[in-house]
């Protein structure tokens, strides 16, 4: 049985027939990794093969119903997020996968749309759970507190952080647990980042919405 085209590690996970299409997912998850460089910075080289792989993926999940493609996701954004990849990630990818899809197949943007409301439903799921003010307050405090100058890169680590809480709330057991653990290693951050981490899951927790007790 020949092995995965994409990802030796991904097993049978299927991809798209359509090569073009197979290009795009390729496109989007590069893309992807650009705009979150937590990705590389965690999961190194690993990672990036697993975002393609996962990317291809999702393309071929606009070609079924509905409700497939809502019990698919749910099912990769619990997957992903207890392994240290809050589902805000995957809701992103999502909106990205849909753009770059419709820009190289444009006659096939209707089945897309599959993808973007997918995306969709993860963002309401969040936003069950925590409000966008408070996760943008939230991403704000934490770059202040960790002696940073408001960046993409430092607000994004607020949003991560932010959406395992709100994951946690959705029944996801470990999404905190899993995305603290690194970015509260001592071997890699200093004190004062440390500190800051811990005080912006807390004010996560603080403005969350009832939901599951965290451990």
């Amino acid at each position: 049985m020949p092995g995965h085209p994409l990802n030796p590690e991904a097993g049978s996970t299927p991809v798209p027939d359509d090569p073009r299409e197979v290009a795009a997912a390729l496109r989007a998850g590069e893309l992807s990794l650009a705009f979150s460089p937590y990705y590389g910075f965690r999961y190194g080289e690993r990672g990036r093969r697993f975002t393609g792989s996962d990317s291809a993926f999702l393309v071929t999940l606009a070609t079924h119903t509905r409700p497939v493609v809502e019990r698919q996701i749910r099912w990769l954004a619990g997957l992903l997020s207890n392994r240290g990849m809050p589902s805000v990630l995957l809701e992103q990818h999502l909106r990205v996968l849909h753009r770059t899809l419709c820009r190289a197949l444009p006659r096939r943007a209707a089945s897309y749309d599959r993808l973007l409301e997918a995306a969709e439903l993860l963002r309401e799921t969040r936003r069950a759970h925590l409000r966008d003010d408070a996760c943008r307050a939230i991403s704000l405090s934490f770059a202040r507190e960790a002696g940073l100058p408001p960046t993409r890169l430092a607000l994004g680590t607020g949003w991560l952080l932010a959406g395992a809480v709100a994951d946690e709330r959705a029944g996801i057991p470990s999404a905190v647990t899993s995305v603290a653990s690194w970015f509260t290693d001592p071997g890699l951050f200093p004190p004062t980042f440390i500190s800051a981490v811990q005080r912006a899951l807390a004010e996560a927790r603080a403005a969350a919405r009832p939901g599951p007790t965290p451990p």
